[in-house]
């Protein structure tokens, strides 16, 4: 079954439920399994993000809960002496039992108290764990492999890895609340322990019930949201596509926001047909859960009524039992809830987690051997790849098949062809972008896969097709990804590109903000934009550039001043790798590699091409042929 919007990538709900089924029946089991997981998650993160909190919070919880003891077993103090009778009036009576009775409240006191530091600081440390797992999971996902990120299955990874990173504050506040309500609970175990043992089963019988409850809860929503995370990704892709920018004009011009609003109407059933099966299953667990917990507490407090008739209590023990019991009770309720709610967030955590392990096994830098040197490589003179293969993830055929090309310092390297022939591809191949499937792409003889991949991103320069529009100001869109500024080297490469006719009608220069979806924003033509991301590449100065239609959206006047400046920027000593579909724009290349299927099919310059019958010079009489404006039949001049 196909999606009429994304084809095969919706999966059906009956795939979904097969995959998934093993999951959901082993929640429960496992929910208790994973709390230490989680704790530790949790403490690693909060070490590194606010150790003096964490520290206080741990401290400040095992007070409590030693207060919480205290106040339990003064309680029993305060009732025997209640309930003795004793010679003395009852003044005197009275003053024998304030020392306890002030126990009693200082003890209550300095729980409260305690609380609220607790509160003050797990309130602290949320939003600071929020933000070193967010940034750890961002820091990862953008140093993996650019191939990595043509994978579907990552990217349902990444987003419920962000999804993990955002419930981290709401884990924290339950793992703190969680741990109040097992220390009250471990208090009143303490108290029971001392006061009659016998009554430690009777409290664990009332927890069992409503932890498989929330447990069971708790996955069942996880599991589902694993289920779904694809339509939740499309859900939010429809969405902005309806109020974004790029599709603004198209929605408009084509009516096409009316269809839009079909789909994501459609969608958000399939997800409500969820929901609702969700919510029958969740009753059904919480009438089970619900009643077992009320039979439970029941058959507690009749055993306790019954020892005390039989006088196997005394009226003070089981007052005061009476009185953990329900302390507990109360507690017991708060941690249900918590224990629910950071069962749920806490598996988003593990996927947060599975996410940057996943990030990590893909970083470029942990790919292939050992890095040769802790410094980048020195530029290269030579860029050569041999044999070189490559296939996208799921893809049914190579992008590049056994294709051999050598780029020089010096010259200006042109890779024409039809769209699909594989040329952005060998282009990211040579910039060690990607890794080779197979073949070698070798700087100066070294294979990328022996070369520190991050660092030699320092020699290298790219001018994509779609030039990256930065919502940020010109200035920073020209300089971004470069440490340090020079106001003079910035003028420079606006100067060769073009650029700084742009900024000079820029209301605010340099410093104006190329995003109009902000206050004081402007919007830039495709054209300009494509001139801002020439000067981007010329402000790097790297000795490798490569262009992807450097003038697609320039015109003609334009092209011809660009592709001049390109020219010349090899001539100073750079390398230069052209991809174009303008054929007098590969005019200027010192060679021309005309690529078919991800092979070259022809190669040569300019007048060695167009002079032998072959690929490139029937495309270059087609693209004369538009321009030839001699009426057909008439003689030539």
């Amino acid at each position: 079954m196909t999606d009429p919007l994304f084809g095969r990538g919706l999966r059906t709900a009956q795939e979904r439920h097969r995959d998934s089924a093993a999951e959901e029946k082993g929640t429960t089991r496992q929910a208790l399994r994973r709390l230490p997981t989680l704790f530790t998650l949790v403490a690693a993160l909060g070490w590194r993000a606010d150790r003096p909190a964490l520290l206080a919070v741990l401290a400040c919880q095992l007070a409590s809960g030693a207060a919480a003891a205290a106040a339990f077993l003064t309680a029993q103090h305060v009732l025997a002496g209640i309930f003795s009778v004793a010679d003395g009036t009852p003044v005197e009576q009275l003053t024998r039992l304030l020392p306890a009775a002030a126990l009693l409240l200082a003890a209550l006191a300095a729980r409260a108290l305690l609380q609220a530091v607790v509160t003050t600081c797990s309130g602290r440390l949320g939003p600071r764990i929020t933000r070193a797992a967010t940034m750890g999971l961002l820091r990862r996902a953008a140093g993996v492999e650019l191939a990595t990120l043509e994978d579907p299955a990552f990217h349902d990874l990444l987003a419920s890895g962000k999804r993990g990173a955002e419930a981290t504050r709401r884990v924290t506040e339950q793992m703190v609340g969680l741990c109040g309500g097992l220390v009250s609970i471990g208090a009143a175990l303490l108290a029971l322990l001392v006061l009659d043992p016998r009554l430690v089963p009777l409290l664990l019988l009332t927890l069992i019930p409503s932890c498989w409850g929330a447990a069971r809860v708790a996955g069942s929503r996880h599991a589902s949201a694993t289920r779904w995370i694809e339509l939740t990704r499309q859900l939010d892709t429809v969405s902005q596509l309806l109020v974004g920018r790029a599709t603004a004009e198209e929605i408009r011009a084509h009516r096409a926001g009316s269809f839009l609003l079909g789909e994501y109407g459609r969608l958000s059933s399939l997800s409500e047909r969820e929901q609702a099966r969700l919510a029958r299953a969740e009753a059904r667990t919480r009438i089970v859960s619900g009643a077992a917990s009320g039979l439970a507490a029941v058959a507690t407090y009749g055993v306790l009524v019954a020892l005390m008739v039989t006088g196997q209590t005394s009226v003070a023990v089981a007052g005061a039992a009476a009185f953990a019991l329900r302390s507990a009770s109360g507690s017991l309720v708060a941690l249900v809830l918590q224990f629910g709610q950071l069962y749920e967030d806490g598996l988003l955590m593990v996927d947060w987690r599975t996410a940057c392990a996943r990030a990590d096994e893909a970083a470029i830098t942990r790919r292939g051997r050992a890095p040769r040197s802790s410094t980048a490589p020195p530029a290269p003179s030579t860029i050569s790849a041999h044999g070189l293969r490559f296939r996208y993830p799921g893809a049914a055929r190579p992008a590049v098949d056994g294709l051999d090309i050598v780029l020089r310092r010096g010259e200006v390297v042109a890779l024409v062809g039809e769209n699909g022939s594989g040329k952005s591809t060998v282009a990211k191949l040579l910039a060690g972008l990607y890794l080779p499937s197979d073949g070698t792409v070798r700087w100066d003889g070294v294979p990328t896969t022996e070369l520190d991949r991050g660092r030699l991103a320092e020699h290298l320069a790219v001018v994509a097709q779609d030039v990256v529009r930065w919502p940020f100001t010109a200035k920073v869109n020209t300089t971004i990804g470069v440490a340090e500024l020079d106001d003079g080297r910035l003028s420079g490469a606006a100067a060769r590109a073009g650029a700084d006719r742009v900024v000079a009608g820029l209301p605010d220069g340099w410093d104006t903000l190329l995003a109009r979806e902000f206050w004081s924003g402007t919007a830039l033509s495709g054209g300009q934009w494509q001139r801002i991301g020439l000067a981007r590449a010329f402000y790097r100065d790297a000795p490798v550039l490569i262009v992807d239609e450097p003038t697609a959206a320039l015109d003609p006047a334009a092209e011809v001043e660009i592709g001049a400046g390109i020219t010349d920027l090899a001539r100073s000593g750079h390398a230069v790798l052209v991809i174009t579909h303008r054929l007098a724009a590969a005019a200027r290349a010192d060679r021309i590699h005309v690529l078919d299927a991800g092979r070259v099919v022809q190669s040569g310059t300019h007048a060695e091409l167009v002079a032998v019958d072959g690929p490139y010079r029937r495309l270059y009489r087609l693209q004369a042929e538009q321009y030839d404006l001699t009426p057909t039949g008439s003689a030539e001049t």
